[in-house]
């Protein structure tokens, strides 16, 4: 890692930009939303990050968009979507949940955006650690304007779930998909996000003893499809939108 290394101003407001956009509105807003939405709704919403970020590389990154490209990630979506069938709770308002889920969804589709923008440009852990310092005080703020308090229930259980997602599930993960991302486009990596909730109900059936609905293993089925069809896509395959 060696000494810190000397960012301009304007490479210290992008930091800023992602730290705000992808830890802040992203992780914030899939944490504030979990409690009020079911699981099926906040997969869908969540899981639409890729399709934003598709639409905002086009214009921003410059990426070329294929026909079978926009056909993996429609499939993708879908395979989501029907997975996330037996999840779905309509019976309640769950609007502001929502909307808290879909806010970090967009935020982590801007924060990918700009992520890949930075990506390749020197070190990779220091920007990394900047970008989640940064994201933390504005999380920090939004909870003194919310006016949360600041009393813990400090349990082993706690400490070991606060440092798992800390630590693996968060500043390595980012550390891992910068890394990622100076070396393939976004389009080609973000799909596979739609793999989480697939992940999810695998580390459920081998340490908690779930099983498989019929619903469920057609989701992941056209979900698996759905990158099939985007990781076989010919390098010199024909353009559908290009910039």
């Amino acid at each position: 890692m060696g000494r810190m290394p000397h960012y301009s101003f304007r490479g210290l407001m992008m930091l800023a930009l992602i730290g705000f956009s992808y830890t802040g509105m992203g992780l914030g807003g899939m944490f504030l939303g979990a409690s009020d939405v079911g699981p099926g709704v906040a997969t869908v919403l969540a899981n639409a990050q890729p399709l934003f970020a598709a639409i905002l590389s086009l214009f921003v990154l410059k990426e070329v968009i294929t026909v079978r490209l926009y056909l993996g990630l429609f499939i993708g979506f879908v395979g989501v979507v029907i997975l996330a069938l037996p999840g779905f709770d309509v019976g309640a308002d769950r609007s502001i949940g929502a909307l808290y889920v879909l806010g970090g969804a967009v935020g982590t589709a801007i924060g990918n955006v700009l992520l890949k923008l930075q990506a390749g440009d020197g070190d990779v852990y220091w920007p990394m650690g900047i970008q989640l310092v940064m994201g933390t005080v504005f999380l920090f703020l939004a909870s003194l304007l919310a006016g949360e308090g600041f009393e813990v229930d400090w349990t082993w259980s706690f400490a070991g779930a606060v440092f798992v997602l800390a630590v693996p599930a968060t500043a390595l993960m980012v550390v891992l998909w910068y890394a990622l991302l100076a070396r393939a486009p976004l389009n080609k990596l973000n799909p596979f996000t739609f793999l989480t909730p697939v992940f999810g109900l695998l580390i459920g059936t081998l340490f908690f003893d779930e099983t498989f609905s019929t619903v469920e293993i057609t989701g992941i089925a056209i979900t698996v499809v759905g990158l099939l069809v985007i990781i076989i896509v010919p390098k010199q395959e024909s353009v559908l939108l290009e910039s």
